[in-house]
């Protein structure tokens, strides 16, 4: 969905709702939209900025004392699921709560100031690396820990049996096929979509391509109940639900702090709980997972910082 401006079907299906609850926001003046000739049109942009303004709000209703909780933005993955419950768990008075609105989404988060890290995967084609070359764009001038939290096996989704014998990116663009995608700006839909340029594959060909999903859990039940054949996602994922996996790549998760964010005491006892055995095992036991650099400031800055 490539669109700058968004009719009402497709906004429904971006933010994962009803038509109908798309003109109940609207009639609430809660969602940014411009009636043009009778139809209601969304710029993209605003929509981008009322899912994060949104999931800030959500995260100020959680609660938690103003000095104890951590707001986090950005890729899903179940390794901060876990992260989050072993946090209140070894210290009740602190929380944690991640809002997925994808690795892009994280990072525009972060530099507006309204969460204390974030989450996210994002792979430059044109190095081959993750993280790293994103920053200067989306955080110009501040001083950032990147501390990996796991690498993670990244591949495609697909039935038990695998009834098609989809095997690879080549086989998603097959007419029979069909795929549910993951939403712009997360960083799976970004190794996505460079692999099908790599491929010279054009996204028109793909049936599903513009059906997006914000999490790995929806697009694995996508998959399992039938409505896709194929999806992009991780191991743990299928794993999860019985699916079979296709293995295409092991991609770099990280945590991208600001450094002043560092000495805040919920933070630090979430960076000890990272590098812990205990955590590391558990993640492990997931699946598809490897926490070989985990709590590892990847950046080479602050190397007394954390």
């Amino acid at each position: 969905m490539n669109k700058e401006m968004l009719d009402t079907k497709e906004v429904a299906e971006y933010l994962n709702i009803h038509e109908k609850q798309v003109y109940k926001l609207i009639k609430e003046k809660k969602l940014p939209a411009t009636r043009i000739t009778g139809k209601w049109t969304f710029p993209k942009r605003l929509i981008e900025e009322w899912i994060i303004r949104s999931a800030e709000e959500n995260t100020k209703r959680k609660g938690a004392a103003a000095g104890n909780h951590i707001v986090a933005m950005g890729s899903h993955d179940f390794a901060i699921e876990i992260l989050s419950h072993n946090l209140s768990k070894l210290f009740p008075e602190f929380s944690l709560s991640l809002s997925n609105v994808g690795s892009e989404g994280g990072l525009i988060a972060l530099n507006k100031g309204i969460c204390h890290l974030a989450s996210c995967h994002l792979f430059d084609p044109a190095t081959g690396t993750y993280n790293m070359p994103f920053l200067p764009r989306y955080l110009p001038d501040r001083e950032l820990a990147v501390i990996n939290l796991v690498y993670r096996d990244l591949g495609l989704l697909v039935k038990k049996g695998n009834p098609l014998s989809i095997s690879g990116i080549e086989d998603v663009a097959r007419p029979e096929v069909s795929i549910i995608n993951r939403q712009q700006g997360s960083g799976t839909r970004i190794f996505f979509d460079a692999e099908l340029v790599r491929r010279g594959i054009s996204p028109q060909r793909i049936s599903g391509y513009t059906t997006e999903v914000n999490t790995h859990n929806e697009a694995a039940i996508a998959v399992l109940s039938g409505s896709a054949d194929a999806a992009l996602g991780i191991c743990s994922a299928a794993k999860m639900l019985g699916l079979e996996f296709k293995h295409l790549t092991k991609e770099r998760y990280d945590l991208i702090i600001p450094k002043e964010n560092l000495s805040y005491k919920p933070i630090a006892e979430l960076l000890k709980i990272i590098r812990s055995e205990e955590f590391k095992i558990k993640i492990n036991q997931l699946g598809g997972y490897d926490t070989k650099n985990a709590g590892e400031i990847m950046n080479g800055l602050l190397p007394d910082a954390a």
